[in-house]
């Protein structure tokens, strides 16, 4: 037995052997870097064995093919990471590996792939914060961006995106997290995904963003393209998978068309998404258990609201039911029951049976202010992270604006010589040597404004940022108070701050950082006023005629604020007792003036109303405005409605 167990080992042992000598004899023909990365990509450790793969290694060194060896490198930390085959000190050496053969030729694209790995590890063993790898991450996308995001692909680049989008999103880093991740999106024109499942949570995150800023048609075209693809996709391995997303994605979709008001709509999408996870109830499996609960929720809150409560009754016992099996006492789980607390308020309120709703709101009250304290840790968490990544972030870039000036000093001691040595040469020489040197100088100016536009776009984008954290304080600080006057001076103040940020938006978002394009910043602008000022009793039409002009910041900021104050008042007294009325909104620039009209056909001004006189601090506020513009304010006024206007003799842009 002895003697046949060694000769199966011999057997063994002289296969593998031979099959390394036949991948080793294989790769030693090719001749071309990008015939040696196909070879490596098609034969990759998951599908020869490590032994043979590993053969390959001294090949490549010998051939000095940088660019294949850190391919190689790449695909043996992915290995390590999928099968876990290696310990704690073995994978940051593959990773230093990586970095090395980068750094040897100056391979540009590779080195930002290990620098992305490399934070990313150190992220993971706690090395970095989450704020220190933030500001890895935005150097590492800006690079990745200027080298050009195809070039990457060979490195699973939707992955890099995603994982960099997430921790831009985490930090609340909003614009730079939706740029990336439609970044990450336009890759998959080509179909070159890592996987589905790496798609699906991309357009989740960017349908997250778009939700969050209320664009819920946005939001809901994502959650479509999310059903579509899982539609789509079959995999048995990963059939639960599947229909999960489909499932939270006709349940988004749903809340959505609920926040917009189309409720019959929604509910055919609450149905859809529950009917996919009943399909697959299972108790036992906490998952599912939670994707019905969550279902049902979405499903109780539509039907509530179209007044079906002999539906709703049942459904309510299923969620009692699947309760007891969800593990409450987790984090993830905690607050779980807020959800069904609010749908069993509503469902009590429309009973009349004012006891029990009561009794469900006070255990609403109790859940709430804890979820709220949370949440308010959460964004001063990400306010304190932001600016100290900022903060870490400005000391990498100054460490390679250091070296940068470094290597201009090291090429100046060298035209400098050049230029000692060109002393003898004839004049012709001289001429064309001080030609190269205007070229030079050219050369360093223009990337000088370049940098100098660059850093006007970043104050531009903080300062927008600085004012969204004001408004957010406004906001929290008018949730603090039971008296409804405080809240609404606070919510004008926070519109205000609105439409100063607003400017500054357009300002870092177009090529020309002094002016903005009047017509877009006013339908923005008015479209925020018409969301925080409407009544949803009222059908208060509003109507914007403005030309195409573009306006320098010292124009746009206090017609941004003279506007946000007359519709203000519009929707505060113009409509009094009445459900319809129409706000027209006319902007026109002629030559050297410059007019706009609010007009309303409201209830009309008082009789007695003086403008000069009147202690209003709004319309105070518009009068110092346009003392500010050297304009002109007139307004008429009937019972008919009332016309300010507006008319400033002012150069603009």
């Amino acid at each position: 037995m002895k003697q046949f167990a060694v000769l199966i080992f011999l057997f063994t042992a002289s296969v593998i052997s031979a099959q390394q000598a036949q991948s080793v004899e294989a790769f030693r023909k090719l001749t071309t870097t990008a015939q040696r990365f196909a070879f490596l990509a098609d034969s990759n450790v998951v599908k020869m064995d490590k032994p043979a793969y590993e053969a390959i290694l001294p090949v490549i060194e010998a051939k000095k093919d940088d660019k294949t060896l850190f391919f190689w490198h790449f695909q043996y930390m992915r290995f390590a990471q999928q099968f876990k085959v290696f310990n704690d000190e073995m994978f940051p050496k593959i990773l230093e590996n990586m970095s090395n053969a980068a750094a040897k030729r100056g391979l540009d694209i590779e080195s930002v792939v290990a620098q992305y790995h490399i934070a990313f590890d150190d992220f993971g063993s706690k090395k970095l914060s989450e704020q220190q790898v933030y500001s890895a991450f935005i150097h590492c996308f800006e690079k990745i961006k200027r080298l050009g995001i195809d070039n990457f692909r060979p490195y699973s680049i939707d992955q890099i995106l995603l994982q960099i989008g997430g921790n831009f999103y985490a930090l609340g880093d909003y614009d730079k997290a939706l740029e990336c991740l439609l970044e990450a999106e336009n890759l998959n024109k080509p179909k070159l995904y890592s996987s589905p499942h790496i798609h699906t949570l991309i357009l989740n995150l960017i349908q997250s963003i778009y939700a969050d800023a209320k664009n819920y048609p946005k939001a809901i075209a994502y959650a479509e393209k999310i059903y579509d693809l899982n539609l789509n996709q079959y995999d048995a391995d990963r059939l639960w998978h599947n229909i999960f997303w489909q499932g939270l994605s006709s349940l988004d979709i749903a809340l959505y068309l609920f926040e917009m008001g189309n409720f019959e709509k929604g509910e055919k999408y609450a149905d859809r998404g529950y009917a996919k996870y009943k399909a697959q109830e299972d108790i036992n499996n906490p998952e599912k258990v939670v994707a019905a609960f969550d279902a049902l929720y979405v499903l109780i809150k539509i039907k509530l609201k179209l007044g079906k409560l002999n539906e709703v009754e049942p459904l309510l016992k299923k969620v009692e039911f699947f309760k007891t099996y969800i593990p409450l006492s987790t984090e993830a789980n905690y607050f779980k029951p807020l959800k069904l607390y609010q749908n069993y308020v509503n469902y009590y309120e429309a009973k009349k049976d004012y006891t029990n709703a009561f009794r469900y709101m006070k255990l609403v009250g109790e859940l709430q202010d804890s979820l709220e304290r949370r949440n308010d840790k959460r964004k001063l968490w990400q306010i304190e992270s932001r600016v100290k990544a900022d903060s870490y972030l400005s000391q990498i870039q100054s460490a390679e604006a250091e070296n940068r000036l470094q290597e201009r000093l090291r090429n100046l001691a060298l035209i400098t010589l050049v230029l000692f040595g060109a002393i003898a040469f004839v004049v012709f020489r001289r001429i064309k040597k001080d030609n190269q040197t205007i070229t030079k100088q050219k050369t360093l100016l223009e990337q000088s404004l370049g940098e100098k536009e660059n850093m006007l776009r970043e104050i531009h984008h903080r300062i927008k940022n600085n004012l969204q954290v004001i408004s957010g304080l406004f906001d929290k600080q008018s949730r603090q108070t039971w008296d409804e006057t405080t809240r609404k001076l606070m919510k004008e103040g926070q519109d205000r701050v609105f439409s100063i940020a607003l400017v500054h938006e357009n300002l870092y978002q177009s090529d020309n950082l002094t002016t903005i394009q009047i017509k877009s910043y006013l339908e923005t602008l008015t479209r925020n006023i018409e969301k925080s000022q409407k009544s949803e009793f009222q059908d208060i039409a509003l109507k914007l005629d403005v030309d195409d002009s573009v306006l320098d910041i010292d124009t746009a900021i206090p017609l941004g604020l003279i506007l946000n104050e007359l519709i203000t008042n519009c929707y505060k007294y113009a409509f009094k007792d009445r459900t319809k009325g129409e706000i027209q909104i006319r902007f026109r620039q002629m030559a050297n003036e410059m007019v706009l009209d609010v007009q309303d056909n409201g209830v009309g001004l008082p009789q007695n109303f003086d403008i000069d006189k009147t202690k209003s601090l709004g319309i105070n506020l518009v009068r110092g405005l346009v003392r500010q513009l050297d304009g002109k304010l007139d307004f008429t006024s009937s019972t008919e409605g009332t016309t300010f206007t507006i008319c400033c003799i002012k150069q603009v842009a």
